[in-house]
């Protein structure tokens, strides 16, 4: 009896390996096979300065984030805010100068904007994830990226190709349902409106719904907890961070939010209480208000979903009047990025060629100087006297830095 039992323990323990493996080298498969015979997108680049002015928003807002190096191009460089349990993660230099966007053709580029197939036939884990993208969206962006932007201007290296662990194959492949499929064109962008079809766009083409959605479903808009937060992420310092809660519940979301407040939040970095948004978050502060407002409209038509925040990232505190311009550095914010290891700690910079007043300016409201600017409003957690302070202790900062 015992030795029949072995031996059925034994043969179910086989299966279960062989089943695992095979998974696991479909998965694999699935993500190294050759995807050149997807087609390519008969879409155009939109030229037309509207066609440009758009492609910037869009381009500036979605993908600068990811793409977008320390000299202010889109070179590219390692994604360390993806979780390392599923792998490396590198973004392409998009201004490389043998294989960079101007080397590329309009299909080729929108191939991977469509499908997440880049033009040497590999599949993207990462850009196949922006299918949603209307057509004139993506003609709208291969015009800015042919406006001769300085954003494409040739520079930088190849960076490295993005590598899966075991684990984040098998999620992407089964979990998220990584798929390379739908239509190569013919997906409309609705009409641009404070309304609730321009909103649900939005909030997919700007990926609201994917980071603020915990899990990895390739259709989160459908799943029953969209936009209730806990998608883990790593912020700037490396810390584990999870994203917010952004349905109306009036407690643990943004159910008692203004639109002035969401806006607020979402254009200038800051919270009604005062609290900086922190990175990852993108600032999307090329937004206007009818986006914005269009967003805002559509979170309102999605249920509420009571689900408490939870903690982590790079801890915050507001400013007090006593504290010393170092403390200020740390506290609300600013070390995160422009630390010793953060990713804009070289733009410090350029801030030896401004005064102590120009500086100051900057941190309190940089999109009043530079509209579109990455950079949050410090306005609302800073008073002036603060600022300049601020401001020459990031300057001496800089000369530390050797800039």
């Amino acid at each position: 009896m015992s030795r029949k039992f072995w031996k059925v323990g034994a043969y179910a323990l086989g299966c279960a390996v062989l089943l695992v493996a095979g998974l696991v080298l479909r998965a694999l498969w699935v993500i190294d096979r050759d995807y050149g015979a997807v087609a390519m997108p008969p879409i155009a680049a939109d030229t037309s300065p509207l066609g440009v002015q758009r492609g910037e928003l869009m381009f500036q807002s979605l993908c600068m984030e990811c793409h977008g190096g320390r000299d202010g191009r889109a070179t590219g460089k390692r994604l360390d805010e993806v979780p390392a349990f599923l792998g490396t993660f590198y973004s392409a230099n998009l201004a490389h100068p043998e294989r960079g966007v101007r080397r590329r053709s309009d299909a080729e580029i929108a191939r991977v904007l469509r499908f997440g197939v880049l033009p040497d036939g590999r599949l993207s884990p990462v850009m196949s994830g922006f299918g949603k993208l209307g057509d004139a969206d993506v003609a709208a962006i291969l015009g800015y990226m042919r406006s001769g932007a300085l954003a494409f201007e040739p520079a930088g290296f190849a960076q490295p190709p993005s590598t899966l662990t075991l684990t984040g194959a098998v999620i992407l492949t089964y979990v998220a349902g990584m798929k390379v499929e739908g239509l190569a064109s013919g997906v409309p962008v609705p009409r641009k409106a404070a309304s609730v079809e321009y909103g649900r766009y939005m909030a997919q083409a700007m990926d609201c719904v994917g980071c603020h959605t915990a899990g990895f479903g390739s259709e989160k808009m459908q799943e029953p907890r969209a936009f209730a937060g806990g998608f883990e992420l790593t912020d700037p310092t490396g810390a584990k961070i999870y994203t917010k809660n952004i349905t109306f519940d009036a407690e643990t979301g943004i159910g008692r939010w203004s639109l002035a407040d969401f806006e607020r939040a979402v254009t200038r970095g800051v919270t009604p209480d005062g609290y900086l948004v922190r990175k990852p978050m993108p600032l999307f502060s090329r937004l206007d208000h009818t986006d914005v407002a269009a967003i805002y409209a559509f979170l309102q038509t999605m249920p509420k979903i009571e689900s408490p925040n939870k903690p982590g990232g790079h801890k915050l505190s507001k400013a007090s009047p006593g504290d010393a311009p170092e403390q200020l550095f740390v506290n609300v914010g600013c070390a995160a990025c422009h630390g010793k290891s953060g990713p804009h700690r070289d733009k410090l910079a350029g801030s030896l060629a401004k005064s102590d007043a120009e500086v100051a300016a900057w941190i309190l409201d940089p999109q009043a100087i530079r509209p579109g600017s990455a950079m949050p409003s410090f306005r609302h957690a800073l008073d002036p006297a603060q600022a300049e302070g601020l401001a020459r202790y990031v300057r001496e900062i800089a000369k530390q830095n050797g800039g």
